[in-house]
């Protein structure tokens, strides 16, 4: 799986995001928020660290393959022949077992939206969020129902809420969180709708949204980051 990296998302998550205001006004409360957001940052950049490495095995095992690819030309024209009769086989195979065909559409469309989901992240990393928010909502249409979908939809209002288009955001993250509850970033998801809540001065909105992160997800990081706004 191609998890890749978003390096530079997080800085620029907490740096171009509109002001937040805190859930009672003060001065306490707005140093809080700005010590939630260093915390949010911190916990993204460990995830992009995490990414950065996903793609990086993913590169050395795509020139493990390459370099097979060439070992197999090397033997001759009977293991190409031999390559091409595996191939008609299994063509034949598909044609027969329509599980098989299906199976094999599948696998194919997964590493289609990999390819794509790779695209999106390299537009964040290099800090084009508008590109990377309409990149995403196009992989969304194309390739809901993947392994991928559930990340792209998270990093979507990512992106919508680094542009400050807060009611965006918060419907992306709630749909991501409320379709996708057991996914690691479902957490992390509630908690930009709180922030971008928080943004819009919608403090019972908000507070609402904290209470079932905490509730919901008592254990994640995320779940303490909410606790210190309540």
């Amino acid at each position: 799986m191609n998890r890749l990296a978003l390096s530079t998302l997080a800085a620029v998550f907490v740096l171009t995001a509109a002001p937040a205001h805190a859930l009672f006004g003060d001065d306490e409360a707005r140093q809080a928020i700005l010590e939630l957001r260093e915390q949010f940052k911190s916990q993204q950049e460990m995830q992009m660290k995490l990414y950065e490495r996903v793609e990086q095995l993913s590169k050395e095992v795509q020139e493990l393959r390459g370099q097979v690819e060439e070992m197999s030309n090397s033997l001759g024209k009977d293991r190409v022949n031999a390559k091409n009769l595996y191939g008609d086989l299994t063509n034949r195979l598909d044609q027969m077992d329509p599980k098989a065909r299906a199976a094999r559409a599948a696998s194919d469309r997964e590493i289609a939206a990999n390819q794509e989901f790779g695209t999106c992240t390299g537009y964040f990393q290099k800090k084009e969020t508008d590109k990377a928010i309409k990149c995403f909502a196009d992989f969304g249409k194309k390739y809901s129902g993947t392994k991928l979908y559930a990340d792209s939809l998270y990093w979507l209002g990512s992106g919508y809420y680094i542009k400050g288009n807060l009611a965006k955001a918060v419907e992306t993250e709630n749909k991501m969180a409320n379709t996708y509850p057991k996914h690691a970033k479902a957490a992390d998801a509630l908690l930009i709708v709180g922030m971008a809540q928080m943004d819009q001065k919608k403090t019972a909105e908000a507070k609402n949204t904290f209470n079932s992160l905490i509730k919901r997800y008592p254990k994640s990081s995320a779940a303490k980051m909410a606790k210190d706004q309540l």
